[in-house]
C-alpha cells in the first residue's frame, strides 16, 4: 500500500530527504505520517475491518442518515460487503478514508472521492460524519479541506464536485463556508421522508480553493532556479 504525506511546509518528503538534506530543498510541502492524510484536526486513513461496528450502528441511526441516500436497513454483512468495496477502491478513480479525530484518534467518519476520470479531471465528493455527539466541532470543515488538497495536489484534479438536499441547509453552508458554489439545482431528484426533493449540485475548482485556502509551495530543488 502507498503511502500517503500530510501538508507540513517546512519539511521533505522521505523519497527526496535521502537524496538532499532538507535544509536544501526550499518549498517541498509534505511530511511523511504513516497511513494517514493529516489536516489541522482530522486525520484522514485507510478504513478498516475492524471499523465494521461502527459503521453498522451509524448507517442504522435515523438521525445520521436523515439527509442521504438510504433507505432500508444494513445488516452486518451488507455493511462489511460496502466496506470491503470501500477499501479495495483506492485508486485514481475513487478514494475513500476514514476520518479520525487528531488529537484523540476517535473514529467520525467517512471522506471520498470517486468516479474521477483522467480526461476531464473531476471527482465527486461524498462525506459522512457518523459520530454525531461531534457533531459542530468543526471536523467537517477541516475534513472536507484536507481531502480537497489530497484530490488537487496529490491527484491533480481540476474540480470537485457534490450534490446535497435541499433543505440540509447545515450541510449546504458548511460546503459553501469551504468555498464550494452552486451549479445547478435537480428538481424532485430524491424521495424521501413521502416527498420528492430536489438537490443542489455544487463544485469548486482548484483556483477556487488555492485562492480561498492557499497553494502548496513550489518544490525547489538543489542547482535548481526558484
Amino acid at each position: 500500500m502507498r503511502r500517503v504525506y500530510a501538508w507540513r511546509p517546512e519539511c521533505a518528503p522521505p523519497s527526496l530527504s535521502r537524496l538532499w538534506p532538507p535544509s536544501s530543498i526550499r518549498g517541498l510541502p509534505f511530511e511523511e505520517v504513516g497511513m494517514s492524510y493529516d489536516g489541522e484536526r482530522v486525520s484522514l486513513r485507510a478504513i478498516e475491518p475492524d471499523d465494521l461496528d461502527r459503521y453498522l450502528v451509524w448507517v442504522n441511526d435515523p438521525e445520521v442518515t436523515r439527509w442521504l441516500a438510504l433507505r432500508y436497513p444494513i445488516g452486518r454483512e451488507g455493511e462489511r460487503q460496502i466496506l470491503e468495496r470501500l477499501t479495495r477502491a483506492n485508486g485514481y478513480g475513487d478514494a475513500a478514508f476514514a476520518v479520525e479525530d487528531r488529537a484523540t484518534g476517535e473514529h467520525l467518519g467517512t471522506i471520498s472521492l470517486f468516479d474521477a476520470k483522467p480526461e476531464s479531471r473531476v471527482a465527486e465528493l461524498g462525506i459522512f460524519l457518523g459520530a454525531k455527539d461531534r457533531w459542530g466541532e468543526g471536523f467537517g470543515y477541516d475534513a472536507l479541506v484536507t481531502l480537497l488538497r489530497f484530490g488537487f495536489w496529490e491527484m491533480n484534479l481540476r474540480r470537485i464536485e457534490l450534490s446535497v438536499l435541499d433543505g440540509n441547509t447545515r450541510a449546504k453552508a458548511l460546503y459553501e463556508r469551504v468555498g464550494f458554489k452552486e451549479a445547478g439545482r435537480r428538481p424532485g431528484h430524491w424521495y424521501k421522508r413521502g416527498a420528492a426533493l430536489d438537490d443542489f449540485l455544487m463544485s469548486i475548482s482548484r483556483e477556487a480553493f488555492e485562492t480561498q485556502h492557499g497553494a502548496p509551495a513550489r518544490i525547489v530543488l538543489p542547482g535548481r532556479e526558484a
